[in-house]
């Protein structure tokens, strides 16, 4: 696909403190989309849309790669104020190649992704803003900069101190209880009988509030109480994905490629003591220990083939998070040949720690039992003309209809499994989005 003199770009930097998250919240243009993450100093906001590329199917990946690296590189730029600026493409995709039923996630397909009509990028200190427009619509850019910029009448922080409770979930029923104990038997035995070794199941959990909701709310609690976490919202119109996730599933930086295996997870301790107790259980956990390898063996085992010499933690730390301890490995490497994030991330997906083992077997019971996970454990992210960028496991989320919600949180199925300790595990992951107590780091 060719992309004549039609699309320009111009970065430039910003001097004056913006917050980012308002700026596009108020500039009234669809699609948005917003990414930080506060530990390592980088937030991207972004908003409008001067293409997109969706795909579906066994082939997304690479149409979407494809594409998206072909447009960056036919920009036509004008003056950049930044070496280091430039237009990115941000977006992510599903658990699954085909498109999800559920009325909730009608705006988002398999795969997505879009060139913003303006991108605000800030890493640490340094602020750029790149504006990106067709041919003869450069006006049309200003105004909406203009919009984005103007003083707000209101903030989107509510005035109520505590404005995530009335999210609280309900009891939960026991009809639920039964549902999630017979999908885990029945997983089981099939574990049991040899068929599988791992599969991951979530639940759902749907809110209804008086109000619309608001996603920004979301990140400005996961902010403090998060850190460590990529926050982030996308919203391609009427509907938003809101998520604080601690995977991330692939970072591409120059040659070296980057992914962490995150899985095993016990809760945090109401005391110091209690939580340090817990965490040891979970390092010394076969059960947890057992399905954190699954996860670290199929990720070298993916990048493998296109990344050499893999650097890997012979032994899982713990990372902290204010809902949960988890068994946590970084798996790091450099590209023999060239290769796109996008590319590198549709190896990896979906790993055992959101899918199972093995991959296709546990992918087939997935779909059949949850036909409405939709984006939940797909990925979000970004990537730039130089196939560089980043993809996170869209994880701790939810999706907003209005005044609806919908949360997801899953568990890992093994043989020694039991399901009550995995309701419980789901519990706790249901809840982070909309909780916000102490976070802590990886130990």
């Amino acid at each position: 696909m060719n992309y004549p003199d039609s699309i320009f770009s111009e970065t430039v930097p910003v001097d004056e403190p913006v917050d980012l998250l308002r700026a596009i919240r108020g500039c009234g243009a669809a699609p948005l989309f917003y990414w930080e993450r506060p530990d390592h100093g980088l937030t991207i906001a972004a908003a409008g849309a001067v293409a997109e590329f969706r795909a579906s199917g066994v082939g997304r990946f690479r149409d979407v790669s494809e594409r998206s690296r072909e447009l960056l590189r036919s920009l036509n730029p004008g003056r950049s104020g930044n070496p280091g600026g430039g237009p990115l493409m941000v977006g992510g995709f599903g658990f699954s190649d085909r498109a999800c039923q559920a009325h909730e996630w009608r705006e988002f397909p398999p795969a997505w992704i879009f060139l913003p009509r303006l991108l605000w990028v800030r890493r640490g200190a340094l602020c750029t803003l790149t504006m990106t427009w067709a041919k003869d619509d450069r006006d049309s850019v200003d105004r909406l900069l203009a919009r984005a910029l103007q003083p707000p009448r209101s903030c989107h922080r509510s005035e109520d101190p505590s404005p995530l409770l009335e999210l609280r979930p309900s009891a939960t029923t026991p009809l639920e209880r039964i549902d999630w104990r017979e999908r885990v038997e029945r997983v089981r035995s099939q574990i049991l009988a040899g068929a599988l070794k791992k599969v991951v199941l979530s639940r759902r959990l749907a809110i209804e509030t008086a109000s619309p909701i608001d996603p920004a709310r979301f990140i400005d609690s996961a902010r403090a109480a998060r850190p460590s976490c990529v926050n982030f919202f996308v919203s391609p119109g009427i509907t938003s994905f809101v998520g604080s996730t601690p995977e991330r599933l692939v970072e591409l930086d120059g040659e070296t490629v980057t992914s962490s295996a995150l899985a095993g997870s016990v809760p945090r301790g109401d005391n110091p003591e209690e939580d340090r107790a817990l965490g040891d259980s979970l390092l010394g956990s076969a059960k947890n220990l057992e399905e954190h390898q699954y996860v670290v063996n199929a990720l070298a085992s993916a990048l493998e083939p296109v990344a050499s010499p893999l650097n890997v933690a012979a032994q899982p730390r713990l990372m902290l998070l204010p809902e949960a301890q988890h068994l946590f490995t970084r798996i790091e490497g450099r590209l023999r040949e060239p290769r796109s994030v996008i590319e590198l991330a549709g190896l990896l997906h979906p790993t055992p720690a959101v899918c199972g083992v093995p991959r296709e077997a546990a992918r087939a019971i997935i779909e059949r039992e949850e036909p409405e996970r939709g984006w939940y454990t797909g990925a979000v992210g970004w990537i730039d003309a130089k196939g560089q960028g980043e993809f996170a496991v869209a994880l701790r989320a939810g999706v907003i209809d209005g005044s609806r919600m919908y949360l997801f949180g899953g568990a890992g199925i093994v043989a020694g499994s039991d399901s009550e300790a995995e309701f419980a595990e789901t519990e706790n992951k249901l809840t982070a989005l909309i909780g916000s107590t102490p976070l802590g780091t990886i130990a």
